[in-house]
Order: C-alpha cells, then sequence, then structure tokens
C-alpha cells in the first residue's frame, strides 16, 4: 500500500557509512517465491533510468528477495539457470553464460538519475549493481546492489509502496511497468485529494522523465504510454487508472489528471490468480535439456549450450553465421538426408542453409532482431525443431520443391537470395504442409506422397489447411476464409441469443484485424492486404484445434451480449466501451491459446466446485 510521499533530498544519504562487515546472504532457493517489493516513493518516482522491460522486472524481483527484517541489503546468490528464469528468458535455449553476461553487463552499465528536486541544484547518479560474480565453475552468480538504495529498501517506514509483482508480469511494454508503479506511489495522495474534492495532477514533462520516453508529441506519449499502460493495468491489477488532460499551453498538453481507483480486494486476488494460471501454462519446455529436477543442481548448468537434433537454437546464432549453420547441419540429421534425397535435392538443401545461416541475422524492414538474431526466423525454426524434434522431416519434405520450382524461379529475379529466403520464411510459417507428407510410423520420407503434393496440389493443400495472404484482398473473401474454418452448426447449437449476436461481432473483427494496417504498429507485418501478425496467430489456433471453433466459440462466451455490456455500462470508469471490446478482441486474436485454455480452466474449477473436489487435488 502507498504510503504519503516525501520532499526530502536522495543527495543528502550519500555520505551516510554503509560498510559493513558482513552482508546477508539471499538465495534464490529460500526466497525466490517472494513477490511482494517495498520501495520508497523516492525511488519510484524521482529516479530516471532507462532499463529494457525484461530488466525491469529482473530488478523487481530481485527487490522482492528482501525481506521486511533485513537489516542490511543482502548478497544474491542464484544459479545461472535461476538468474535467466528471473530475466525471462529460456534458460534451455543454448549461450547461457552469453545471455547472463549480456543482462548483468546492461544493467550494472545503466545509471540511474535522480531527478532532480524543486528548488535544489542537487543531482545524484548511480548504478543498481555495485558487483558481480559470474563462477562457471560452479554455475552461480553473485549480486550486489548499490549501497545509495539500502534506505530506498531496507527497514522502510513510511513514506513508501507496496506492491505484487505478479501484477506487472504479463505486461509488454516498458512503460505499462512503471506507471502502475507510479500509480501505486501516488494511490494514497490520490485518495485523500479525492476526499478533499482535488484532483491529483501529472506533469507530463516530468511524466515523460519517470518512464523514460523519449517523445514529446502528445498523441504518441498519449497511444504508447498511458493508453498502453491503461489497457495492461485495467482488469488485470489490483488498481484502475485513467486520466484526462487537466491543462493546456495553447494547443500542448502540460498537465493531466489522474485517477487510481482501487479494485475490490476478491477481484484483485481473482487477477493473480489468473496471472499465475497463464504463466504457468507459458512454462511448457521447447528444446528441453534438463529436467527440472536438475534446476537447483548448478555443475549441471557449467555443461552451457548443448547441441542435438531436438534442442532449440537460440537468436545469437543469428551473429554467427558458421555456426548457425554447423547447429541447422546438426538438426537436419544430414546423414538421413544423404540416403533418402537424390544429388539436385541434397545441393538444393545446402543452398537453404547457406541461405538462412547468412540471412538469419539481418536486419530488413521492420522485421525485430532480438539478441542479434531475426525474431520471425527463430520463432519459426525453432518452433519446427520443437514440434518435429529437429528439422531433418522439413527439410524432406521441401526439397523436391525447391529443386523443380523455388531455385529455378529464384535465379530468374533480380534480387535471388531475398527470394529464396522469403520463400524459405514462408515454408517454415507452413511447415505442417511439408511434414504431414512423413509416414508417422517412419521417420523416412515418403518420396510418391511428396511428388504428388507439391506438384499436383500444392496450392489446393494450401487453401485448404490454412489462412493465406490471398484471403485477405476483400473483406467478403478474409470472412469466408474464417468461416471455412468455424462450424457454424455446431455454434448454432451451442450458443444462446446473446452469444451469437457477440459471434457476429467478433467475426466482423477478426475481418478487420486481419486486414488493417495501422502505421508504425503493423508495418512490415502486412503482406499484400494481409496483417500476417493475425493470420499467423489464427493459423497456429487451427494447426493446434484443427479449426478456430473452439476460439471462436469461447469468446462468444466471454463476451455474451445478454450479460458483457451490462456489465461494461455500469462501469463509469469506461468511457468508450466499443473501444475496449474492440481491443480486448484484438488481444485475443493474438493470443488464443490463452483465452481459450484459461476458459477450460475456469469451467473445469467451477465444475469442481459444484462436485465438491477436495480442494488438494487441484495441486495435482
Amino acid at each position: 500500500m502507498a504510503k504519503r510521499n516525501s520532499a526530502a533530498d536522495f543527495s543528502t544519504l550519500v555520505a551516510t557509512d554503509y560498510e559493513e562487515p558482513e552482508q546477508t546472504v539471499a538465495t534464490y532457493g529460500e526466497r525466490g517465491n517472494q513477490t511482494v517489493v517495498r520501495k520508497s516513493n523516492e525511488l519510484i518516482q524521482n529516479a530516471m533510468y532507462n532499463l529494457t522491460l525484461s530488466q525491469q522486472k529482473l530488478m523487481l524481483h530481485i527487490f522482492a528477495m528482501i525481506k521486511p527484517s533485513d537489516t542490511e541489503l543482502p548478497r544474491y546468490e542464484m544459479s545461472i539457470y535461476e538468474f535467466l528464469k528471473l530475466c525471462g528468458v529460456d534458460p534451455h535455449n543454448g549461450s547461457m553464460y552469453n545471455q547472463v553476461k549480456k543482462n548483468i553487463s546492461e544493467i550494472a552499465n545503466t545509471p540511474v538519475q535522480w531527478i532532480r528536486i524543486e528548488g535544489t541544484q542537487k543531482i545524484t547518479m548511480f548504478r543498481w549493481i555495485n558487483e558481480s560474480t559470474i563462477d562457471k565453475g560452479t554455475g552461480k552468480i553473485t549480486l550486489t546492489l548499490s549501497p545509495l538504495l539500502k534506505p530506498h529498501l531496507i527497514q522502510l517506514k513510511e513514506f513508501y509502496t507496496t506492491m505484487d509483482v505478479t501484477y506487472i508480469m504479463l505486461m509488454k511494454s516498458q512503460y505499462s511497468v512503471r506507471i502502475y508503479e507510479l500509480c501505486k506511489s501516488y494511490q494514497n495522495l490520490y485518495l485523500k485529494n479525492k476526499e478533499a474534492g482535488k484532483p491529483l495532477v501529472w506533469d507530463i514533462d516530468n511524466l515523460r522523465k519517470q518512464v523514460d520516453c523519449s517523445a514529446t508529441n502528445w498523441a504518441h506519449i498519449r497511444r504508447t504510454v498511458l493508453d498502453k499502460a491503461k489497457s495492461e493495468i485495467n482488469g488485470h491489477t489490483d488498481i484502475l487508472f485513467d486520466y484526462a488532460v487537466y491543462k493546456k499551453a495553447k494547443s500542448k498538453v502540460i498537465e493531466i489528471s489522474v485517477q487510481i481507483e482501487p479494485v475490490e480486494q476478491k477481484e484483485a486476488a481473482q487477477n493473480l490468480t489468473d496471472i499465475t494460471s497463464m504463466i504457468s501454462k507459458r512454462k511448457k519446455r521447447k528444446g528441453k535439456l534438463y529436467d527440472d529436477s536438475d534446476a537447483n543442481d548448478s555443475s549441471v548448468l557449467s555443461f552451457g549450450y548443448v547441441s542435438s537434433p531436438e534442442t532449440t537454437i537460440p537468436y545469437s546464432f543469428g551473429q554467427k553465421p558458421a555456426e548457425l549453420k554447423e547447429e541447422i547441419l546438426v538438426r537436419a540429421e544430414m546423414n538421413l538426408l544423404k540416403k533418402e534425397l537424390s544429388i539436385s535435392e541434397l545441393e538444393a538443401v545446402n543452398v537453404i542453409i547457406d541461405t538462412m545461416a547468412n540471412m538469419a541475422g539481418k536486419a530488413r524492414g521492420k522485421n525485430a532482431l532480438i539478441d542479434g538474431g531475426d525474431q520471425q526466423f527463430f520463432e519459426a525454426m525453432n518452433e519446427i525443431i520443437f514440434e518435429c524434434k529437429g528439422l531433418h522431416k522439413w527439410f524432406a519434405g521441401i526439397a523436391g520443391r525447391y529443386v523443380k520450382t523455388v531455385i529455378p524461379t529464384a535465379k530468374t529475379k533480380a534480387s535471388p537470395v531475398l527470394y529464396l529466403w522469403k520463400s524459405i520464411l514462408d515454408d517454415m510459417g507452413n511447415y505442417r504442409l511439408y511434414t504431414s507428407c512423413m509416414d508417422k510410423d517412419d521417420d523416412h520420407y515418403n518420396e510418391d506422397v511428396v511428388e504428388a503434393h507439391f506438384v499436383e496440389a500444392e496450392e489446393e493443400e494450401a487453401v485448404a489447411d490454412m489462412l493465406v495472404p490471398k484471403d485477405a484482398d476483400t473483406k467478403k473473401s478474409m470472412a469466408q476464409a474464417l468461416q471455412r474454418f468455424i462450424d457454424e452448426k455446431e455454434l448454432e447449437e451451442k450458443l444462446t441469443a446473446g452469444q451469437k449476436e457477440a459471434y457476429e461481432d467478433i467475426l466482423h473483427l477478426a475481418t478487420y484485424f486481419c486486414r488493417r494496417n495501422v502505421k508504425s504498429k503493423d508495418e512490415g507485418m502486412m503482406e499484400g492486404k494481409a496483417n500476417m501478425q493475425f493470420l499467423n496467430s489464427l493459423n497456429k489456433c487451427i494447426a493446434k484445434y484443427g479449426s478456430l471453433t473452439p476460439l471462436f466459440e469461447t469468446l462468444s462466451v466471454i463476451y455474451d451480449y445478454d450479460t458483457y455490456w451490462k456489465k461494461v455500462n455500469r462501469n463509469d470508469k469506461i468511457r468508450n466501451p466499443k473501444l475496449l471490446f474492440q481491443s480486448e478482441i484484438e488481444q485475443s486474436l493474438l493470443m488464443p491459446f490463452s483465452v481459450v485454455e484459461n476458459q477450460k480452466a475456469r469451467t473445469q474449477t467451477s465444475t469442481k466446485k459444484e462436485t465438491g473436489t477436495d480442494w488438494l487435488s487441484m495441486f495435482d
């Protein structure tokens, strides 16, 4: 809970002697499950720094490992495995030491500047991490925070904020995390002002410094900072955040009034439960190198990255074409392909691998690079590796087509490499078309099926099996394409009148999102008139469930018009219910598995409660 604000100058604390003969040791095994953070209001409101989203979450997790009884800043000890989990990095995704060093280095080298307090000329600068040690022999990491943080984290008696970091774990914007922290720190002041009939006002220039936003354009700040934070805070945390323009200088917005209302305790607790449930579902391993039983065994981690056909390849290999090529060759299982493919098909596979290795680390257009690797490429490739236990089946499936069609066509293009690269990305996205031609009971390539599939029925199969960019040529064709994967007869029998009304509007919005292009947001995701971000998400849903029926049925039930609009319209905090509905459908289409599986979990929980299931069985 937020305490009242203090105007004390942080710089007066610098001279304090922080040296102690011994430090408390905080281990992840002992304190890793703590989620409550206590920070001084000064640290939240006056500190200015530039940390990425994952780094902000990491520091909050580290702060959460401090106990109220601690009298000194602890020395943090954890395994590399545990550190990567806190960073939000897959501990089984290779290049572990590089990932650790990168994260620690970036945080340690990020300066924290104390925002100048009005009426003073003092600005203090320090760094989060005072000292760090990585021991490759034991797989252990030791971190020591800056002693300047002690009065803002240890033995807090007043002017501090308490918050549960679980609420920020699913946030996707670094601004949302900072806005949530600010809201929590100002909440008591807001409620006090509200009682007195006064608004709580935030200065825009000061807010930009607090959240580290370089933009000065109000429309940009409103859209990317405030509206994004509002959508990620409201309905997902223990507060409700809103704002309104309070003061302008000519046409420039210089101040806003904010609302920070507490959420009912029962709803806040349910939000925590929902987030925890969603996080646990995301922990499904991709390329499992170690069993969970090894998590606390640091000696296992000292082996580092293991190369095998089943393990995924980290983004960092995008910067190392030679090493990436070797990794792809391992997963292609070339010894098997040499027995199965003709000489010309093997040559085609080598051309594909060379193209993949050389293009995977090059930035093109708006394609995102993560740790030096093309995000789209590595996610698509690692999905094939995870689902097919390697790349062997995929290469066997595409080899014939590249010999007959793709490579000859590429030679006629002005930019043959770019044509090949685009073809490879498309074929990775459609990998089920190519891996399905392998015998289910045997890993070997079935040549007859491949020839029939790719020469005679390639286009028809693609249309039948998934959504394709051509579907988005018109609104009508997009709607028809979606309906191909929805069993409307089944929905007709299952849905109520209000749910059927919801279904019609949800289908209309899905058509809109699959075709829309909002500049600076979807740019680079468009192929023709198709927004590939949504098409790819829905195609994954089709691959998992065999159709879109489960997704649209779930959404229709959640947004049942007989109940949803009554609830929304009664909420005075929601100014634009239609925009809220549109935003929620947009997020649901991008995260279809979460929507369907969470609804299943709620239904199962409800059923178990009704039948009197022993609560202990829920942990099984």
